[in-house]
């Protein structure tokens, strides 16, 4: 699309809680969805050349230690849960890059060219749509029955293009 963002879903393939290892299935669909991408990126020659980089951005659920946490919080209780989500969703992203430029396990047009161009961050929780979030009181287990917390962890390869 326009945004040039694409969520990669890996359904009951995801890291395992608190874990940052790809699994089998995660891999498989990293060997479909990278030629795809990369053919789709550079297809066009004048969008091409607009391409200024591509990042995989990390995402963990907004939860620590059985609870769940908001993303907007700035106490200082949550700050661990902060920082903990923070390095797993940066983990999980660089397992993704690591996997999809190790030439060993795949290989694609344009591979090196998007690795040249590519950046990796780990944005901690999702917070997209909290503030609509009714989350008072409430334990992982109704978080997550709500919330659907498996949706909550992803992980999104965008490009960002030049001015």
């Amino acid at each position: 699309g326009e945004s040039g963002e694409v969520i990669i879903e890996f359904g009951e393939e995801y890291f395992e809680t608190g874990q940052s290892g790809m699994k089998p299935g995660m891999e498989k669909i990293l060997k479909k969805f990278m030629p795809a991408y990369s053919k789709s990126l550079f297809a066009n020659k004048e969008t091409a050349e607009k391409i200024q980089s591509v990042e995989i951005v990390g995402y963990a659920s907004p939860t620590y230690q059985g609870r769940y946490i908001d993303p907007s919080s700035l106490d200082k209780k949550d700050k661990e849960a902060v920082n903990y989500n923070l390095s797993l969703s940066f983990n999980r992203a660089k397992s993704i890059f690591g996997y999809i430029f190790d030439k060993s396990k795949m290989s694609y047009a344009h591979q090196k060219r998007i690795r040249a161009m590519t950046k990796v961050t780990g944005r901690s929780f999702l917070a997209e749509g909290a503030e609509k979030r009714d989350v008072a009181n409430m334990n992982l287990k109704k978080y997550c029955k709500k919330y659907d917390c498996k949706k909550s962890q992803r992980v999104v390869i965008k490009f960002n293009m030049k001015n």
